[in-house]
């Protein structure tokens, strides 16, 4: 008995040593709510990222805080919000249910369409959850309203461009093919979001400017759209300075 109880002991010891030592899966994972369009490449790309982001971490132990180790949980929810026709409050009512049913830390991911983001701010800010876009929202508007309430829309940060930026790069992609290709019209369609459509105009103005000839005014097409040709037809060229159609 003794010999046993001789063998015995480290187990029974390293038994208690790893019982006592804090696993990051015995404390309560951090949630990152996650709403995106999850029926397109915006949403399920950004969603791929993420929970293969959170699968590396939680394989390293988690993440410390205040010396405890957390692991991660991810709750995507679908918000729609890239689809044809689907109002704005279909992508708050999902937010609203990432944060008050699932219990959401943070809000990571979208909404994705400028419009549903930018009415999401307000929201952002009545609960006091800190937001990171990562995906869509491309218009200038979301850093403005964070630069001119600070206080009440602190809770909301982006990590990539927006309209602006990808603006000057069209148009000097469109002096490059002019340049070693002759490119001298131009017709301008996009996507029927915010953030698209004023790129859009902006677009025109800046290409009339530049000398080339933006046929008609630009068209905005459904994100779902199939048939790309009806729009290229019966287009007239922009005066110089898109100041209408040339008679």
């Amino acid at each position: 008995m003794r010999k046993a109880f001789v063998f015995l002991s480290p187990v029974v010891l390293l038994i208690f040593l790893f019982s006592s030592v804090p696993s990051a899966f015995s404390q309560n994972p951090i949630i990152i709510g996650a709403p995106l369009s999850t029926a397109y490449l915006y949403g399920w790309g950004a969603e791929r990222g993420l929970r293969l982001a959170v699968e590396e971490i939680n394989a390293e132990g988690g993440v410390d805080v205040g010396g405890v180790k957390r692991p991660f949980r991810v709750e995507v929810i679908d918000t729609r919000d890239l689809e044809p026709g689907v109002p704005v409050s279909e992508a708050l009512l999902a937010m609203e249910k990432l944060i008050l049913e699932k219990q959401a830390d943070f809000i990571v991911g979208g909404p994705v369409r400028s419009e549903a983001a930018l009415a999401a701010m307000p929201l952002l800010s009545r609960h006091k959850k800190v937001s990171i876009l990562t995906t869509g929202v491309l218009t200038p508007r979301y850093h403005a309203m964070v630069a001119e309430e600070y206080d009440k829309y602190k809770y909301c940060f982006r990590i990539h461009g927006e309209a602006g930026q990808l603006v000057r790069e069209i148009i000097a992609n469109f002096i490059k093919l002019r340049e070693d290709h002759g490119l001298k019209r131009i017709f301008v369609m996009v996507q029927d979001v915010a953030h698209a459509r004023g790129a859009g105009e902006v677009i025109s103005r800046v290409a009339a400017g530049q000398g080339f000839e933006v046929l008609g005014v630009p068209d905005s097409q459904p994100g779902d759209v199939k048939d790309i040709a009806r729009p290229f037809l019966h287009r007239r060229p922009l005066s110089r300075h898109h100041g209408g159609p040339r008679k």
